[in-house]
């Protein structure tokens, strides 16, 4: 063992002539074993929440949206989406591809209740195949869309979209699509015209996001496209086996040489990107805050080890009378404090880490699903890579913090500190 590792030891284990030094190091140890815990924590929160959200919005595997440019073409015919096809089948990992058609709605139900929405027209198998949520619906199924010759068109309508409109499954819907007439050879400006579709609800879905439960609604695609008078198509969804093929496939679809110049192609990410950048600040703003109550903390350990220097100002004073280096006299009080550092930190990364795994194996936090929509609990996610920063980030700290007095303790003259022994 070194000799100023013996030193240290030895300090550490003596008994005080100044008995709150000791308790001023003992506060320090559990403030940063608290600081380091509740950062920890702290993180995994942010970290689930983040996740839960980001998982609403793109799901478990991952959907692309080939969507065109209104800038360019606001829609493409056949052949347009054929070519699309092609090209997007030719990147690794897709798993599924579906054709959409999408336009603003008004549904007016049977006791005059009218609530506007988003309309899209999909073609059953292969939208479910793409779009994993709609697989399992909370009442029938959306292969229901494609309904026998007679009978009503079908509609698949989200769970609180529904309740707005006091539907239930089997009751009768008026669907009704804003269209702007031509003009034509008049000189009549084009009018606003309602285009009508009576249907009837044979689907109800949950997704636990009111950003589509409370709006969306769904047709069979030909059934739309009848009622707007075209053929043609604005949206394609993609959808791939894991998140990381969506986004090398993201990447990928990007560069393609051969999509089309109005296709863009964005996940809903990209939508909510001022919201997720939110998110991220707040994480920023979390770790700044707790950092600084740990800085607060480890600010103690300067005066324990200044108030340690002037008690053993007769031993640094021996020490140096016998040769002994200044650096290492600096080192028997920096390793003083670093291991209270080190303790503190490696007690707070164990405290936050089991913390954060059990409640969220155990779901101790229960969340009201009015409030918080995809989310029935507080998911709390450790990232390993994160709590080794939050130790280093401790241990520098606390580094700096015990810089100072252990300097002034090997700038120490050995007659100042033997004048009066």
């Amino acid at each position: 063992m070194s000799f100023d590792r013996f030193v240290a030891n030895r300090y550490l284990r003596a008994k005080r002539k100044q008995s709150f030094i000791g308790v001023i190091s003992i506060i320090t140890l559990v403030g940063i074993t608290l600081g380091v815990a509740s950062l920890n924590i702290a993180l995994a929160i942010h970290n689930g929440m983040r996740g839960a959200f980001i998982t609403s919005l793109v799901g478990e595997t991952g959907n692309l949206y080939v969507v065109a440019n209104s800038l360019v073409d606001y829609s493409w015919n056949n052949d347009e989406v054929q070519a699309l096809g092609q090209t997007i089948g030719t990147v690794p990992g897709v798993q599924a591809i579906s054709m959409v058609r999408q336009e603003p709605g008004v549904l007016v139900s049977k006791q005059r209740r009218l609530n506007y929405c988003k309309l899209y027209g999909v073609i059953p198998k292969t939208h479910m195949a793409a779009a994993p949520s709609l697989r399992q619906l909370e009442a029938g199924s959306l292969t229901q869309l494609e309904r026998a010759e007679g009978l009503r068109p079908g509609i698949v309508l989200g769970k609180d979209l529904a309740d707005d409109l006091g539907v239930r499954m089997g009751d009768d819907i008026r669907v009704m699509v804003p269209r702007l007439s031509s003009p034509g050879l008049s000189m009549r400006p084009g009018a606003l015209r309602l285009k009508e579709l009576k249907c009837e609800v044979v689907g109800l879905f949950k997704t636990g996001n009111s950003q589509f439960d409370a709006s969306d609604a769904y047709l069979l695609l030909d059934q739309l496209l009848m009622v707007l008078g075209t053929d043609e198509i604005q949206s394609i969804l993609v959808n791939f086996q894991t998140l990381e093929d969506m986004e090398i496939g993201k990447t990928a679809l990007r560069a393609h040489p051969d999509l089309l110049p109005s296709a863009n192609v964005v996940d809903l990410r990209d939508l909510n990107q001022g919201l997720l950048s939110a998110l991220a600040l707040e994480k920023l703003a979390t770790t700044a805050v707790i950092s600084l109550f740990i800085l607060i903390v480890a600010l103690n350990m300067i005066s324990a080890l200044t108030m340690l220097v002037m008690e053993k100002h007769r031993d640094i004073g021996i020490m140096r009378a016998f040769g002994t280096p200044r650096a290492t006299i600096m080192r028997i009080f920096l390793r003083q404090g670093m291991t209270l550092s080190l303790w503190g930190t490696f007690l707070g990364s164990v405290l936050g880490v089991i913390g954060a795994l059990i409640a969220d194996h155990y779901q101790l936090i229960k969340l009201d699903n009015n409030v918080y929509e995809v989310l029935s609990y507080l998911p709390f996610v450790v990232r390993p890579h994160e709590v080794v920063l939050v130790a280093l980030g401790s241990l520098v700290i606390s580094l700096l913090t015990c810089l100072f007095p252990a300097r002034q303790a090997a700038r120490m003259d050995p007659v100042e500190a033997l004048a009066y022994e």
